[in-house]
């Protein structure tokens, strides 16, 4: 399986700064990627899971967020998308804008400094929840339905917003951003990228050591050094993830959601899932 990270050259929406996209397709399938632009997403209808650097999570409608220049991410539809169910679709309204626009002469106002510190928070992923949430969703509207300098004004005014909103929370970590400005991070995505791919297999240290062309203790020392974590740890984060979205979801009881998120064994599942969320699975159902 190819699992080279994908640099995506976003396509241009004629002379202007600001692209904005609306597209209804069956499913969600582009590869995990990146791309220089900043990237703001709105799902207006779909379900899935969210990749954003080191984070996995669920979306579904209504679900928003922001990710920084040359962030890998990826949000992949629910498998039951592939399957060409007729009028089942996903609906997603994304702007992408070049960071360079707000540099310079703006960057300087003291009335850009919520936007500032905003952009720099993008570097991590937002995501935006709850009152947030719902007036991002009616800004973004309003944005793609606006030409020239007004589009450019209203998404500043959405950026202050978001910048002074409450109901956010950062995604990726901040080792995952120390790792992506190394040297060597393909290294590092092309295994990270490899375990989102196939977590729920069984995947052996032997194999994505061999993927990255190290052997196994230099892999297991290269990866702890940079993620503070061993490869284990971050790939039951990757399944216990998963697992939360199948819960939330309560169409498949804990033992089977312990196969299907790629534990062998349900006391192993319990084990790592109140190791990660700090209670139960079925404690973990009862609080949400």
């Amino acid at each position: 399986m190819k699992t080279d990270i994908f640099y995506e050259k976003l396509p241009k929406e004629s002379e202007f700064s600001i692209n904005v996209l609306e597209v209804e397709v069956p499913c969600l399938d582009i590869p995990w990627h990146y791309h220089p632009e900043t990237e703001i997403i709105y799902v207006e209808k779909g379900t899935g899971s969210r990749y954003v650097g080191d984070h996995s999570g669920s979306f579904g409608t209504g679900d928003i967020g922001m990710i920084g220049p040359n962030l890998p991410h990826v949000w992949k539809s629910d498998p039951f998308y592939s399957k060409n169910i007729t009028g089942l679709t996903v609906r997603v309204l994304v702007i992408h804008f070049n960071d360079e626009i707000f540099k310079n002469a703006l960057a300087i106002l003291p009335e850009m400094e919520g936007i500032n510190q905003l952009l720099f928070e993008s570097q991590f992923g937002i995501k935006f929840t709850g009152y947030a949430q719902a007036r991002i969703e009616l800004q973004m509207k309003a944005i793609i339905r606006t030409t020239g300098i007004e589009k450019l004004l209203r998404l500043i005014d959405m950026l202050d917003f978001m910048s002074k909103a409450n109901e956010k929370q950062l995604l990726a970590s901040t080792g995952y951003s120390k790792i992506r400005k190394s040297a060597d991070f393909d290294r590092f995505d092309k295994a990270h990228r490899y375990m989102i791919d196939n977590f729920q297999r069984n995947i052996t240290l032997e194999k994505v050591s061999d993927i990255v062309g190290m052997t196994e203790t230099s892999f297991c020392r290269y990866f702890k050094k940079h993620t503070k974590k061993s490869f284990h740890s971050v790939l039951n984060e990757i399944r216990v993830g998963h697992a939360c979205k199948l819960l939330l979801e309560n169409k498949m009881n804990i033992s089977g959601i312990c196969y299907e998120s790629g534990f062998n064994n349900v006391s192993n599942f319990n084990e790592q899932f109140k190791r990660i969320k700090g209670i139960s699975p079925s404690q973990y159902i009862r609080n949400r």
